[in-house]
């Protein structure tokens, strides 16, 4: 197993329509991608303090693929390229691609309760 986490940032004025185009994504990736065992995609929560304080327009994923073969299969596959040819639009971009700002994981310990495994709750 490989985990991931990366951080897009929203631009601005789009946050409605990059939420639901994330969560399309998501949809997408759990329907067709059987490899990919773990997708959540996450917003700061400015309610509460973070240190150091994120910016709202941030988006973080935190991913776990069966292997590094698995990771490169989903990022040039059908299912994200198609999605970032036609939503990129609302992320900031480098270059033809999207700013992307990443840290590859290896787990060394912990566990996952039985209640984070909810199909379809998205909380």
């Amino acid at each position: 197993m490989i985990s991931i986490i990366a951080k897009w940032t929203i631009l601005e004025g789009q946050r409605a329509p990059a939420l639901a185009a994330l969560a399309l994504l998501a949809r997408q990736v759990e329907e067709h991608e059987p490899f990919v065992l773990m997708y959540t995609i996450h917003t700061p929560d400015m309610r509460v303090p973070s240190f150091p304080t994120p910016q709202p327009d941030e988006v973080d994923f935190f991913s776990v693929f069966t292997d590094y073969a698995a990771f490169e299969k989903h990022l040039t596959g059908p299912v994200f390229q198609s999605w970032a040819d036609r939503y990129k639009k609302y992320f900031l971009t480098s270059g033809d691609g999207l700013f992307v700002i990443s840290e590859f994981l290896r787990r060394e310990a912990g566990f996952v309760r039985k209640q984070m495994l909810t199909p379809g709750e998205a909380t």
